[in-house]
Order: structure tokens, then C-alpha cells, then sequence
């Protein structure tokens, strides 16, 4: 969306925090990492066992960058101490009475979820973290959006219902249906929001395009778009923007936080057809982003990793989290919204150091083929898989389903083609590229999963062909 066509006036949820200066931002962060350190070294064995281990307490945090002398933790550890502890571990710094909400973070069947309680204070500085986005976006009370995230144990539904709440906008949670009985509820009310993920929001799209629905014309009242957990590109956004006439924003959180801590403003994530950034809420978190190498703060615009220490989790404080996820920091007043606080850039290329596939010593993002192959109109889902060939060799393959009814086999052909060369152009790693019929691959309603790496299987095979 271009800059010129967005509204002058800069909205804000919590415009004191939001708008500080950049002395009392840091005076503010001082003072609420000191209190989160002696709560947890007063109240938790866990963090009390750890600090005393690298031989560091409270008392040695005189200055913001004192952050650096305590250790690190991350999410085997809290798993660690939640089975060794169990169902809350020690981290817990209030009476189990004074919990009010439990969630658990994604996984399958139980393995490998991290489970986090939240008190009163948590969950309102969580609402409000949500609640300031969609007061940036230009929602106002009595303002429908759908919600279609699942609303269960995991937090981004519940933030982003609460979040509408909190901000006076009414949440309509729609998970539950499938996606013709979604376009249809949203027809139903006069919708000016909707919240989703990219995967799911093509999905949205391609239904909506089958009945010959055209979205700007059919939801004319829409505000923004938002989305979160997957990244995109620059291309795919705008055309969403076109063919639902409005802007597209992102939001970026985690069930460990239990904030959306960065959050696109009234720019939304491509203005002037370029990625936009995050706005980090400072006031709820201190964030460090640090080199993975060397563990010390990254330049600005290098890639780093967000280590994250939480204001408002008293119940269950988090400090110096990694967070594992891969983004690039702007410094303040990287915006002329009003906000003063740091900034993560680029919207839509935040991506997990775990994402990342080593294929033929190379290493290879998930987004980067996402931009890739949805660079093609024509494409409307994929898959990839990385696998070893019974004669050893690594092989990696894509599979590609066409919308229907858009070209013909020869025109197929020929984009599959080029999108074999775009890739390898890319990534420096050949991949296979295959059709697969309309309907065959797997669709995503949350967080999309189009990799898997088969890799342990085949070297398995392989060894089994040698004796």
C-alpha cells in the first residue's frame, strides 16, 4: 500500500508508553529487568540454581548491558525442569492459586510443549500488546473481525481475541468452520477485519475466487489484514492487498512471551511495495538481538537472534530467552508513526534458526522457496521434501499444485521450468519439480508445514543395501 494513501493521523492503545522518549524508555527498562531479577531470584529455584551456577546475582545489574553477565535460557531447559518438576516446573513465582490462564505451546500430542501460566498482570499486558496493534491499524469499537485462529491451548487465538476485546472491537472466532461456511459467516456481518496466517489467507482467497466472489467488492468495510506466525513476500502481499482492497499488517508473538512484542502500524507490511518493520513493544520486554556466533549484540540491520527478558510475567517470569527466531534490528525513530521504540525489519521475513534445512552443505530457508515458487500467479500450494536416494545421493523435491483453470499443460511446463532455475538461482541447490493434481497436497489453517526431511529414513535404506 502506498504511504500517501494511509490516513495521517497516528492512533495509539497505551500512547505514553508507546510514544516515550528514548531516556525514559531506557530509564523505564532499567527498572522493570532489576524488579524481574530479584523476583525471580527470591521466588524460583530454577532461575536461583542458575544465576548461582555462573555466579551472578541481582545486585551485579547496575546498567542495562549488565543484562549480558546472566545466562541464557531457552526452551529445552524450561522442558527439562517441567518434567523433572512437573506440570509447572520451578519457575513458577506465585501460589498455582493465583494463576489464571495455563497455555502450552505448539507440538505434537503433548512432546515438546513448554507449559506457561499466567496471572492477572500478564494477561492484561498481553491484551494490551495486541490491543495496540489493532488501535494502530484504525480499529474502533463495534468493529467486527474474524478471528481464524484456533482458539485452544496455544496463545495466539486467545491474544488475538482478547486483544480485539480490549480494544473495543468485536471478535468473531471462526475456526471452528470449515472455509466456504467462514466466507460465508464473514459475508453474513458487516466485516472490517480479519486475522489469519498467509497460508490460510490464500486458502480464504482461492474459495472465494471458485465462487466467483470478488473479496474487495464482497467485504467493502474492511480495515486490514492481519496476519502472523508464517513469513512471506513482498510480491504476494501486495497482490493480496489488491484483490481484497486494503492493507496487509503482520504481528509477531510467541506463546513464551505471551505478547505480540513487535507489531506492524498504520503502513501495514508492504508500503511502497517494500517490507515495512515491527514496532517492538519495549515497555513490556527488554529484547536483546545477538550474533548466534559470538552471543553480543548484532549490528544494526545484521541478522540476530531476539533474547527476550519479560516485564509483565509475574507468575512465571521468562529471563534472557532465546527465542530462536532469525530477524534484523532497526534502531529508534526508524518510523515517522510516533513510536519511539526499536524496530525489527523486515515484516515478513522473521523465521526460525531451526526452519532452516541444510541441503548439499547449503543452507536453505523455507521462505526463501516460499518466495520462490509464490512469485508464479499461477501456483497455489507446494510441498518440499528432502530425502536420500537408495544409491545415497541427496535429493531434494518440490511439488507444485496450479490453480485450477488458469493455464494450459504446455504453459504448465514451461513455469514449472523456470521455477526450477528461479530456485537454484536462489538457493545454489538443485531441486526436482514436479505437478501434482489440484487438490492433492494438504491445506493449513495455522501454522503451514510444507517441509519434511526425510533424510534419517533413507541414510537407514542406504545402510541396509550396504551389508
Amino acid at each position: 500500500m502506498q504511504r500517501s494513501a494511509i490516513p495521517k493521523a497516528n492512533r495509539y492503545f497505551l500512547k505514553k508508553l508507546e510514544t516515550l522518549s528514548l531516556d525514559e524508555l531506557r530509564r523505564l527498562q532499567f527498572s522493570k529487568t532489576k524488579e524481574t531479577l530479584e523476583r525471580v531470584y527470591s521466588k524460583s529455584a530454577f532461575y536461583r540454581e542458575l544465576f548461582d551456577k555462573a555466579r551472578v546475582t541481582p545486585e551485579d545489574f547496575k546498567a542495562l548491558s549488565d543484562i549480558a553477565r546472566f545466562p541464557f535460557i531457552d526452551k529445552d531447559e524450561l522442558l527439562q525442569d517441567q518434567r523433572a518438576h512437573p506440570p509447572f516446573g520451578r519457575t513458577l513465582c506465585v501460589p498455582p492459586g493465583r494463576t489464571r490462564r495455563i497455555n502450552l505451546t505448539s507440538g505434537t500430542s503433548g512432546l515438546g510443549q513448554e507449559v506457561h501460566c499466567h496471572d492477572e498482570t500478564s494477561i492484561r499486558a498481553a491484551n494490551a500488546s495486541t490491543a495496540s496493534h489493532f488501535a494502530a491499524i484504525g480499529l474502533r469499537k463495534g468493529d467486527v473481525s474474524a478471528v481464524l485462529h484456533p482458539l485452544g491451548t496455544m496463545t495466539g487465538g486467545m491474544l488475538s481475541y482478547e486483544g480485539l476485546r480490549h480494544c473495543g472491537a468485536v471478535p468473531l472466532p471462526l475456526a471452528v468452520f470449515d472455509t466456504n461456511q467462514k466466507v460465508d459467516m464473514m459475508r453474513r456481518f458487516s466485516l472490517c477485519h480479519m486475522l489469519t496466517t498467509p497460508a490460510y489467507l490464500t486458502r480464504v482467497t482461492a474459495v472465494c475466487m471458485e465462487h466467483d466472489l470478488e473479496p474487495k467488492t464482497v467485504f467493502p468495510h474492511l480495515k486490514g489484514i492481519t496476519l502472523s506466525t508464517e513469513p512471506f513476500t513482498v510480491a504476494w502481499a501486495e497482490r493480496m492487498e489488491e484483490i481484497w482492497g486494503t492493507v496487509v499488517h503482520d504481528i509477531y508473538g510467541s506463546s513464551q512471551l505471551n505478547l505480540n512484542f513487535a507489531i506492524t502500524c498504520k503502513y501495514g507490511a508492504v508500503p511502497d511495495g517494500e517490507f515495512g518493520c515491527y514496532h517492538l513493544a519495549e515497555h513490556f520486554a527488554l529484547v536483546e538481538v545477538l550474533n548466534r556466533e559470538t552471543d553480543r549484540p548484532a549490528a544494526v540491520g545484521e541478522w540476530g537472534e531476539p533474547v527476550v527478558t519479560t516485564f509483565s510475567r509475574h507468575a512465571m517470569p521468562l529471563v534472557r530467552f532465546r527465542s530462536n527466531d532469525r530477524v534484523r534490528l532497526l534502531p529508534p525513530g526508524s518510523c515517522d508513526c510516533g513510536r519511539t521504540s526499536g524496530a525489527l525489519w523486515e515484516v515478513g521475513t522473521i523465521s526460525r534458526y531451526d526452519d532452516m534445512l541444510k541441503i548439499k552443505a547449503t543452507n536453505v530457508w523455507p521462505q526463501t522457496i516460499d518466495e520462490a515458487v509464490f512469485s508464479f500467479d499461477e501456483i497455489e500450494e507446494y510441498n518440499g521434501r528432502v530425502y536420500i536416494k537408495s544409491d545415497g545421493h541427496e535429493c531434494a523435491a518440490i511439488s507444485a499444485e496450479f490453480k485450477p483453470h488458469t493455464v494450459d499443460e504446455e504453459a504448465r511446463t514451461a513455469i514449472l521450468r523456470r521455477l526450477s532455475k528461479k530456485i537454484k538461482t536462489m538457493t545454489q541447490v538443485t531441486m526436482d519439480v514436479e505437478e501434482v493434481p489440484h487438490g492433492t497436497l494438504p491445506r493449513f489453517e495455522y501454522k503451514a508445514r510444507r517441509w519434511s526431511d526425510e533424510r534419517t529414513k533413507g541414510l537407514e535404506q542406504v545402510k541396509f543395501l550396504e551389508k
